[in-house]
């Protein structure tokens, strides 16, 4: 089976997680070039764990907004069922309070919800930065001013 990472033709030793970047994410999600897709649907069913890093979901989000103009409501829909599988190892519960502050803040970014949302997590609050709008909008976030 394909799904121990290779390196030079060969696997490599060790009972390695592969995981997928964010071109396999949105070839998953896009469904735009058949071969591709079908070949992550084929890795997702075989039953096998694949790993998705924090990185690869903010820009799959990213590039789905800003290059592919999908409405964030559609977005955090895709972005539940790729976390929804059990089979794909990431930071779901992190991204389950993520994808709310995201939809429901049209004016920031992905990353700006996401480092709010971390820092509460992980009680390293507040937020500082100088972005006015980050602070304004969220409560975990403070303005640094001089």
């Amino acid at each position: 089976m394909l799904l121990r990472p290779v390196t030079a033709g060969k696997p490599m030793p060790g009972n390695t997680m592969p995981s997928l970047d964010t071109n396999c994410l949105l070839r998953w999600l896009l469904d735009d070039i058949p071969e591709q897709t079908a070949l992550i649907n084929f890795l997702v069913n075989s039953g096998e764990g694949l790993a998705v890093a924090d990185a690869a979901l903010i820009e799959t989000i990213f590039v789905l907004e800003k290059i592919k103009k999908i409405s964030r409501e559609t977005i955090e829909k895709a972005v539940l069922a790729i976390i929804g599988k059990d089979i794909i190892q990431c930071n779901r519960e992190l991204f389950i309070e993520v994808l709310p502050v995201y939809t429901g803040h049209p004016k920031l970014s992905i990353i700006d919800c996401y480092l709010e949302t971390l820092a509460r997590r992980t009680e390293t609050m507040p937020l500082l930065t100088f972005d006015k709008k980050l602070a304004n909008q969220l409560s975990g976030a403070q303005l640094l001013s001089s």
